[in-house]
């Protein structure tokens, strides 16, 4: 199995997982705040990583028409707390139904960004796995605990 298999073997995975917590919460619950600490919903987290997703195929679409300049504005101090914070503002002027449907989208236009790579890069490898199976991990424990605390709580 190639590199761009093993990705996106891994991807599907863990979309599988994070995808299948989403689906089982009603509107409410997916709306109601306290899925962190910081007082995100799960609506919250659902644009979060779809942003993110969509960032990144704007990068890899970029990548494979050769217009990316091979800067990564993440890098710089601050910049991902300040984006993030501007995505939660967001999110939180958005309906459920909206951000659903930006997840499913988002995640598609970066899977398909990822699929018309001529070839997977180590900068493309790392942009696709960032936005996608590592960032489903590094919000997979707060959703699990959330529907755990949610079931607990009817």
């Amino acid at each position: 199995m190639g590199r761009r298999e093993d990705l996106l073997r891994q991807e599907a995975e863990g979309w599988a997982k994070i995808d299948s917590l989403v689906d089982g919460l009603m509107p409410e619950e997916i709306e109601r705040p306290g899925y962190t600490d910081e007082g995100w919903s799960v609506k919250d987290m659902m644009w979060h990583v779809a942003a993110w997703s969509d960032d990144t195929a704007r990068v890899l679409r970029e990548m494979g028409a050769g217009t990316w300049d091979g800067e990564d504005p993440s890098e710089a101090p601050g910049y991902t707390d300040r984006v993030n914070r501007e995505w939660f503002a967001r999110s939180r002027t958005m309906g459920v139904q909206e951000v659903r449907s930006a997840w499913y989208a988002m995640r598609g236009r970066m899977l398909d960004a990822f699929g018309a790579l001529g070839e997977v890069t180590p900068d493309a490898d790392e942009w696709f796995e960032e936005a996608g199976s590592a960032h489903y991990a590094e919000h997979l424990p707060d959703l699990q605990a959330w529907v755990e605390r949610i079931g607990s709580s009817t």
